[in-house]
């Protein structure tokens, strides 16, 4: 064994003494284990511009939009949002409390809330013309990669992804956005009222995607990154057009 094999477990234990933040992500993986898929919550300040910009085209007919961050970490997200729909009803939601908290801490914008991430309370809230689920559903990406992980069925199910998947999308208005990327399975294999639409945010994977045995997909597939909810009152709505890139 390498020597340094036996540091390891003294530095994690020191970045959980010292990190408030990595010591609530454990704090929050052990408490509602059954709620959260990914465990860290990394996030940036308009971290994905080229999927804001589309979803502002594809919402440009709605006015005064309400939307919704799940999985908003420390808030970044919402406020990135806030400059490419200045009308919109933002909600972030969290599951980790101390990011959750840090939220608390944003400039007070009175179209802008914060909640925690239960079914419940985004329900309460809703229903959304858009629902943006950013790096959210899926678990340890880098461990699964780096080792070349070919079957996340234990340590992910499809079944904890794919019921999170169809309840956003139950929180969607008519012809409303689900806007997702990174995550480990494919929307498109989940039975959802939703359609992929067709635009330049369709390309291929970024990192690994798994079919719902967790199997690893070979070669890379190409994904959808925006869905449009897809039931009869949905297609009334958009005239037959949902999903294509209208």
């Amino acid at each position: 064994m390498n020597p340094l094999d036996y540091l390891r477990p003294v530095g994690r234990l020191r970045v959980l003494l010292y990190d408030r933040r990595a010591r609530s992500e454990l704090i929050t993986r052990w408490t509602r284990k059954n709620a959260v898929h990914q465990y860290t919550t990394f996030t940036l300040l308009d971290r994905y511009p080229r999927l804001f910009a589309a979803a502002q085209i594809e919402l440009s007919d709605r006015i005064a939009p309400a939307i919704l961050s799940f999985g908003c970490s420390s808030g970044e997200e919402v406020v990135s949002l806030r400059r490419y729909f200045p009308g919109a009803r933002l909600v972030g939601a969290e599951i980790n409390p101390v990011q959750l908290a840090a939220c608390a801490q944003l400039p007070a914008d009175p179209q802008m809330t914060f909640i925690r991430s239960t079914h419940a309370a985004i329900t309460e809230l809703g229903p959304y013309d858009a629902i943006f689920c950013m790096a959210v559903l899926q678990r340890l990406p880098h461990v699964v990669e780096q080792r070349g992980i070919r079957n996340i069925a234990k340590r992910y199910p499809f079944a904890h992804f794919a019921s999170e998947v169809k309840f956003l999308a139950d929180q969607l208005r008519p012809g409303g956005l689900l806007v997702i990327d990174h995550c480990q399975y494919r929307v498109e294999d989940v039975d959802a009222p939703l359609r992929p639409v067709v635009n330049e945010t369709l390309s291929l994977a970024k990192g690994p995607r798994f079919d719902p045995s967790g199997a690893l997909i070979a070669p890379q597939p190409v994904v959808a990154r925006m869905f449009r909810r897809t039931d009869a009152r949905a297609e009334h709505a958009e005239g037959g057009m949902i999903g294509q890139g209208q």
